[in-house]
């Protein structure tokens, strides 16, 4: 199968972007998780159809999807990252992984074990640096150190 690069958006939508994005993380940081969120919603609106094959559209979704996990709405953020998933750039996202685990496992699904081993396989160890060291411990439950390691801390970038 070949791949089809993502396009750049045309610099006038690609602002608009921006500036909806920017006000949407100036929301989201100051506790207006909604108002940040409808922000967000506007700007990926702007993407011509399909979305999927824009540059930042991946991205954006999961702006959404980490700003609802950090709010503690575990289940619409899954949403989020699901839409995310299906993206075509989203296959290698390590972070995507990270976080996708990170909620199943906050909703109860055992599941997302294999997701944060898969992340940490995808990103090292320094993916998990900013997130609780639960993750981290969970993660390397589920893949071994590379060859050559005797554990993941071995492993991390120097």
């Amino acid at each position: 199968m070949i791949e089809t690069p993502l396009r750049p958006l045309p610099e006038a939508v690609q602002s608009r972007v921006a500036e909806l994005s920017d006000a949407g993380n100036e929301l989201a940081e100051q506790g207006s998780i909604a108002e940040a969120q409808a922000s967000f919603e506007q700007a990926l609106a702007l993407f011509p159809k399909p979305e999927t094959s824009w540059q930042g559209y991946t991205e954006l979704l999961a702006a959404v999807a980490d700003m609802l996990f950090s709010s503690g709405n575990h289940s619409e953020s899954l949403e989020w990252l699901q839409r995310a998933a299906s993206a075509p750039d989203a296959d290698e996202n390590a972070w995507l992984e990270l976080r996708r685990g990170q909620v199943l496992l906050e909703l109860g699904d055992a599941s997302g074990a294999s997701h944060l081993g898969r992340a940490l396989s995808l990103g090292g160890p320094e993916l998990f640096d900013d997130e609780d060291p639960k993750y981290f411990a969970l993660a390397t439950e589920q893949v071994a150190p590379p060859t050559g390691f005797a554990s993941w801390e071995d492993a991390r970038l120097p």
